[in-house]
C-alpha cells in the first residue's frame, strides 16, 4: 500500500508539472500551414495534422520544442510556461546555392515516406511479442508452468501493453500521415480545381466532403478518380448551388 500511494503521489507530481502546447506550423515565405512536421520534447512526439495544428506535453520550463520538416531548417522553441496556446511555428525553407542559383527543397511523397521510414525506424519496426515469444516450449517448468510449456512474463506483460506504449501510437501517426499524403497526391487541389472549376472556400468545402478514403482510394485508377470528382462535383453543386456559383 505505502509503495502505491508513493507511485500515485509521483503520477501526480509528474502531471503537475506537465504542460500542453498547442499551436499550428506555417510556412514562412507562403503563409500556409504546413502538415507532415515532426515536432518533439523531451519526452513527447506528434505530427501536424492537415491544417498544421499539433498539441504535445513538454514536461518542464526547461524543456525545448523542435520542429522538424523535409526542406525546411529545423526550429527550436524554449517552453514558455506564459505563452503556450495558439503558437504560430514559422518553417523557412531551406536553401542551396549553386553557382548563385537558388534551389529550393521540393516535397516528394514517396522521397518523404522512406525518409521518415528511415529517420523513425524503431518505430516503425516496434510491434507487439509474438505468439512463440510469450510460450516457448519448455524441458523444464519455467516461472508459470502450464502442460509443459513455459509463458514468458515479460513477453506476456509486453504483449498486453503494448497498445499503449508510445512506440505503438507514434507509428500510427506515422503511417496515417503517409496515408493523408498518399490520398492528397491523388486528391489534389490542383486536380480537383481543373475538373471542376472550384475555388476557395467552395474547393475547400468539396474536398472535406468528398475526400477518398485510403482504401477506397488505392483500388481507384487515376481515370476512377477523375471521374469520382466529376460526378462529385455534380453532386456538390446540386446540394449547394448558390455557393458554387
Amino acid at each position: 500500500m505505502r509503495y502505491l500511494l508513493l507511485l500515485l503521489f509521483i503520477g501526480t507530481s509528474l502531471n503537475i508539472m506537465a504542460q500542453t502546447i498547442s499551436g499550428i506550423v506555417t510556412d514562412g515565405r507562403t503563409g500556409q500551414r504546413i502538415s507532415g512536421a515532426w515536432i518533439t520534447s523531451a519526452k513527447a512526439a506528434t505530427i501536424s495534422g492537415l491544417q498544421g495544428e499539433f498539441t504535445i506535453k513538454a514536461y518542464n520550463t526547461r524543456d525545448t520544442i523542435r520542429v522538424q520538416m523535409q526542406g525546411y531548417k529545423p526550429y527550436v522553441l524554449p517552453v514558455d510556461a506564459s505563452v503556450s496556446k495558439n503558437l504560430i511555428i514559422t518553417l523557412q525553407e531551406t536553401v542551396i546555392e549553386l553557382n548563385e542559383v537558388h534551389v529550393t527543397g521540393k516535397r516528394d511523397r514517396v522521397k518523404d515516406s522512406l525518409n521518415n521510414r528511415k529517420m523513425f525506424a524503431k518505430e516503425f519496426n516496434a510491434s507487439a511479442p509474438k505468439f512463440k515469444d510469450i510460450v516457448v516450449v519448455a524441458a523444464s517448468p519455467g516461472p508459470i508452468p502450464v502442460a509443459g510449456v513455459t509463458i514468458v512474463p515479460s513477453q506476456l506483460i509486453r504483449a498486453i501493453a503494448y497498445k499503449h506504449t508510445r512506440e505503438y501510437k507514434f507509428k500510427k501517426i506515422l503511417i496515417r500521415d503517409e496515408q493523408n499524403r498518399y490520398i492528397d497526391s491523388r486528391f489534389g487541389d490542383d486536380l480537383v480545381t481543373e475538373l471542376t472549376g472550384l475555388k476557395e472556400d467552395s474547393l475547400l468545402n468539396f474536398m472535406d466532403r468528398y475526400r477518398p478514403g485510403i482504401n477506397a482510394l488505392k483500388k481507384m485508377t487515376d481515370y476512377d478518380i477523375r471521374l469520382y470528382i466529376k460526378a462529385s462535383s455534380q453532386k456538390f453543386r446540386n446540394d449547394t448551388p448558390t455557393k458554387t456559383k
